[in-house]
């Protein structure tokens, strides 16, 4: 029997803390929206270490980390898996794939399907969309996850010279890059934070959802990268969330990178070329660089939604959207330059009309 939704009440509980490491991140700045509201980490019909287990095993995919540990999330399934979602304006929208083998995962979605009337399945991979389609749902593509394979990836060749020459620029001038905990910096990273905040398009909140909102505290196999200047004041940072098989990680995907407004910008690129080729030491095998959003969208593969698809390819481009919500353009080009594996993610739903649901999940993941 599938569990019921979990509700969302409680504090951000995260493993691993001691008392007053957790009282240090209940007290972070109210503007950070996963510390301002109320999230559930913790539900005894679906706990969190269930859901940390169950990500450990199978959740070979960008976003398993955030359906497990994201706030706000509710989730539907039994001790074999589940599915994370969230709801809006009375519809339900899934995150990722679900979290299970892959002989369970048509089964899940059966009955998830069966609970949720028209859901929308966002940001899953080829093989759930395979599935979902053959459950009668339209199935669209709403961008590329980048990829770098690292047991064969390299920065050599004039594709990737700005990758080398963002790194010797940032050390001729005695900047250094190097990892640390989080609670080493921790003071240092809220301040960069927030000035980083006051540039974005998205100034009053988190972008959440597809992204998970920032921690400020060290959480469990998660890495990050710090760039100094030759003051050792902090400049920039990269964060990585960890990406699982079979019981250990495999990989490691961006999942939050700032700069102060008047850095350079080499540093974020700069960091990407150490933190990936120290993941290569490491012996690790993917590095993921996530979502561009609504990049590439063809189509074809499976039973799609023409509107949709037209309406999808004209926001990639639209320049107010662009300029004053989102920069999916500056989001495509960079994340292309890398020249990694690019796979395509999809949108799943069986209803037919996706303009309601369209503005709902932006509304959802706090672009507009």
């Amino acid at each position: 029997m599938a569990s019921q939704p979990a509700a969302a009440t409680g504090s951000l509980t995260l493993p691993g803390l001691s008392g007053a490491e957790q009282a240090a991140v209940d007290r972070r700045s109210p503007s950070y929206w996963a510390q301002s509201h109320a999230p559930v980490h913790d539900d005894p019909r679906f706990p969190l270490d269930l859901r940390m287990e169950l990500v450990r095993q199978y959740g070979r995919f960008s976003m398993a980390y955030s359906t497990a540990i994201q706030p706000h999330l509710q989730y539907f399934g039994d001790e074999r898996g589940y599915i994370a979602f969230r709801q809006r304006w009375g519809l339900t929208f899934t995150l990722g794939d679900p979290v299970c083998s892959a002989e369970r995962r048509r089964g899940l979605l059966e009955e998830f399907m069966g609970a949720h009337r028209r859901p929308a399945f966002v940001q899953v991979s080829p093989d759930t969309a395979r599935d979902l389609s053959e459950l009668g749902c339209l199935v669209n593509e709403v961008g590329v996850d980048t990829r770098l394979d690292l047991s064969d990836y390299n920065f050599k060749g004039k594709e990737k010279e700005w990758l080398r020459y963002s790194e010797n620029w940032i050390l001729r001038r005695n900047h250094r890059i190097e990892e640390a905990s989080l609670k080493a910096h921790e003071s240092e990273v809220v301040a960069l934070s927030e000035s980083w905040r006051a540039t974005r398009k998205v100034k009053r909140k988190e972008v959440r959802f597809l992204n998970r909102p920032i921690v400020i505290a060290d959480e469990p196999d998660v890495r990050h990268f710090f760039l100094f200047d030759e003051s050792g004041a902090m400049t920039a940072f990269v964060f990585f969330d960890p990406v699982y098989a079979n019981g250990k990680v495999i990989g490691y995907v961006t999942c939050f990178k700032r700069r102060l407004p008047e850095t350079s910008q080499y540093a974020e690129p700069a960091i990407m070329k150490t933190a990936t080729e120290q993941f290569q030491r490491e012996g690790f095998a993917h590095v993921w660089l996530g979502l561009s959003p609504l990049a590439q969208i063809e189509d074809g593969e499976f039973r799609y939604n023409r509107l949709f698809h037209r309406t999808l390819r004209y926001l990639h481009e639209a320049n107010w959207l662009n300029r004053y919500f989102y920069n999916f353009v500056g989001h495509t080009q960079y994340k292309s330059r890398f020249r990694g594996v690019e796979e395509k993610t999809y949108y799943a739903t069986p209803a037919r009309f996706n303009s309601y649901r369209l503005l709902a999940l932006a509304s959802l993941c706090g672009i507009i």
